[in-house]
């Protein structure tokens, strides 16, 4: 069997990738899940692993080179002498004969603390473009690998005379252009809506007692999933004029890291059980965080939960071509009437806010949908 392993797109704004450092050399027997490179894009440096076992055939792309996503960066086959044909330039390539990975001499480099600096082939250009010594560097990559960042930072930080100043990095950047073109073109507007989730909470309390890996955020993807079924413009994207009406519901979270903003996906949301959701919710976000997010999914809704930081509530920027994206603030304490009007009740109240794009929806169409919501997260019995 014959793979040919491309570059991932990461993110939706992701148009290009790096090869910062191949781990295996040509002809190397790989295990699945062994990383075989890294890969660095705007958002963070991602360990690249192998999808099955087999022998790393040919390696397309040398430490350092730049290529479009979904680009082939190098050929897995089942055995050492299995042949292959690839597409380069519209002709075909024969697969070269098997070739022995010789071990690589290893090159010359400054020392610190008596070993060997590991740096990208970017931070040694950088470096020594700006006269920076890399013994003088802390790097912040994995394993202590110096990146082009840390470069620039050290430069900075040499030449501001005690005021520090930092270049954006390449997360900070991609994000803020997606973000001014998202504020800049999308005809956003926003409508919020306070949920009482005092039975929703007692639910999830005792639940966690069996399943202590369930989250709040588990029941409002279930929620908002299966709500947006009705809702099918809030459940699109914008292409051009045309706007692109979605089967499946995937569900984006935003998850905050060190290197920026990511969004995995929850895939087909609405035909999953509550299990089903906490299941893959912590396995995408465990991948996010340590840069191991795999695929090119797109989400079709996002879902912006800021609540375990007390933030009350907030407007979360649209994710184009997405047409809305919900922003949950915290659970608060408050004072409410109660039905008998002879007291008062004290009440757990959840603050949402739906951000929609004026070209798919309109505010009726969304005050509806946040209805729906809100009747779904206060009723416990939908929790299923």
């Amino acid at each position: 069997m014959v793979t040919e392993l491309k570059m991932p797109k990461y993110g939706l704004q992701q148009d290009e990738g790096t090869v910062v450092q191949w781990h295996k050399q040509q002809g190397d027997r790989v295990e699945k899940g062994e990383i075989l490179c890294e890969l660095e894009t705007d958002k963070a440096l991602f360990d690249f692993e192998a999808p099955s076992d087999g022998f790393l055939r040919q390696i397309l792309c040398d430490d350092g080179q730049t290529v479009p996503v979904l680009s082939t960066i190098a050929i897995l086959t089942e055995t050492a002498d299995e042949s292959f044909t690839l597409e380069t330039d519209a002709k075909q390539t024969t697969a070269p004969e098997p070739v022995v990975a010789e071990p690589e001499k290893e090159k010359a480099a400054p020392k610190q603390s008596g070993g060997r600096i590991r740096k990208s082939p970017a931070a040694r250009k950088l470096a020594a473009e700006l006269g920076i010594d890399l013994n003088t560097v802390t790097g912040t990559g994995p394993e202590g690998r110096i990146t082009r960042e840390d470069v620039e930072k050290a430069a900075a930080a040499s030449s501001s005379g005690g005021a520090r100043r930092e270049t954006l990095t390449r997360a900070r950047k991609a994000i803020g252009a997606a973000m001014v073109a998202a504020k800049q073109t999308v005809p956003h507007f926003y409508l919020t809506v306070d949920i009482d989730a005092t039975e929703a909470e007692a639910w999830w309390k005792r639940e966690i007692e069996q399943r202590p890996d369930l989250t709040l955020t588990d029941l409002i993807i279930q929620a908002v999933a299966r709500s947006l079924q009705d809702y099918e413009g809030l459940n699109a994207s914008i292409d051009g004029d045309d706007i692109v009406f979605h089967p499946n519901v995937n569900i984006g979270l935003a998850v905050g890291t060190d290197d920026g903003l990511l969004v995995p996906v929850v895939e087909c949301a609405e035909t999953l059980s509550l299990d089903q959701i906490r299941k893959t919710r912590a396995r995408i976000v465990n991948e996010a965080r340590h840069g191991r997010l795999s695929g090119d999914d797109r989400a079709t809704f996002t879902i912006s939960n800021l609540g375990m930081f007390g933030v009350r509530e907030f407007s979360a920027i649209i994710n184009p071509p997405e047409t809305g994206a919900l922003a949950v603030g915290t659970l608060r304490d408050e004072v409410r009437s109660a039905e008998s009007a002879t007291g008062f009740l004290l009440r757990r109240i959840m603050t949402v806010t739906l951000s929609a794009d004026h070209r798919a929806v309109d505010g009726l169409i969304c005050a509806r949908f946040l209805q729906t919501l809100k009747s779904a997260l206060e009723d416990p019995e939908t929790f299923v």
